[in-house]
Formats: C-alpha cells, sequence, structure tokens
C-alpha cells in the first residue's frame, strides 16, 4: 500500500468515526458511544469475578480458622507440660512424704515417742475356723464398752 493510498484510506476512517458536523449539540445527547462489545465482555466477566472473590474470601476464613486453631494447641500444649512438670513434682514430693526416714525425722519434730506399751489383738482369719463372735476379748464395735467398764470407770 502505498503512502498516499493509506492517507486516502486513513482519511475515510477518520471521516467515518467523526461525528457528521452539527449546528447544534443536542442531536449528541441521549447517544450511547460504549459499544457492544465491551458490554458483553463485562458481563461474562462479572459472574467470574464475583466467584473469585467468594472463593477469596472463603480461603482466607479457613486461613484464619487454621491460624486460631494453631494458637489454640499451642497453648493447650503448653499447659499439658505445665501440668505434666506438677505432676513429676508431686510424685516425687509424695515419695518424700512415704519415705520411712523422713517420717521418723518429722515424729521427732514433732515430739512423737515409741510406745511404751504394745497390744496386739489376735487376727480372726489367722484364728482359723473360730467365728469372730467366738472369740472372747474382741467386743463387737457396734456394742459400744463392755458393761463391766462402764462400771468401773464410774466408780
Amino acid at each position: 500500500m502505498s503512502a498516499s493510498t493509506w492517507i486516502a484510506w486513513a482519511k475515510d476512517r477518520i471521516d467515518q468515526h467523526q461525528p457528521p458536523e452539527a449546528s447544534s449539540r443536542a442531536e449528541w445527547i441521549g447517544i450511547d458511544f460504549s459499544g457492544e462489545k465491551g458490554s458483553h465482555r463485562t458481563r461474562k466477566l462479572l459472574p467470574l469475578l464475583v466467584l473469585a472473590l467468594i472463593a477469596a474470601l472463603g480461603i482466607s476464613a479457613l486461613r484464619i480458622d487454621l491460624i486460631r486453631t494453631r494458637y489454640a494447641m499451642s497453648d493447650a500444649l503448653a499447659e499439658e507440660q505445665a501440668l505434666i512438670a506438677e505432676q513429676r513434682r508431686l510424685i516425687v514430693r509424695r515419695r518424700q512424704l512415704r519415705d520411712p526416714v523422713e517420717l521418723a525425722v518429722q515424729a521427732r519434730e514433732r515430739g512423737f515417742q515409741p510406745a511404751k506399751q504394745i497390744l496386739s489383738l489376735p487376727d480372726p482369719i489367722i484364728a482359723g475356723s473360730m467365728a469372730i463372735e467366738a472369740i472372747p476379748s474382741l467386743p463387737s464395735v457396734a456394742a459400744g464398752p463392755a458393761a463391766d467398764e462402764m462400771r468401773d470407770d464410774w466408780r
């Protein structure tokens, strides 16, 4: 295409797109110059954009929940470790309190002394086939003190 034909072609294109010379601007009011091609694209893209926005909001909500869950798990893990340390400390303390040597030391500090007189009663299970009621020296627990012991106390 030569330069002269190209210039003529370009002028024709410009003349086609330029509005005809009008004496007043009122003729141009209400005319839509947006074109039909652009509106079809936006009508197709709008649902996709809305769908993408909804998907992005859903993903961000899941991410926030995941972060919140991780913080909760971290707090629970720290609390569990503190409870395990306290449990270990209490196990050591319980073993110290059950230690016979420690118990003897604490008894001496509190003024306990060895027993001067120890009474031992026969074990009813070891006594064989004898029933508990058959042993005269063992009173019934529910019966209270024996009647002769009460008379001795009042004298």
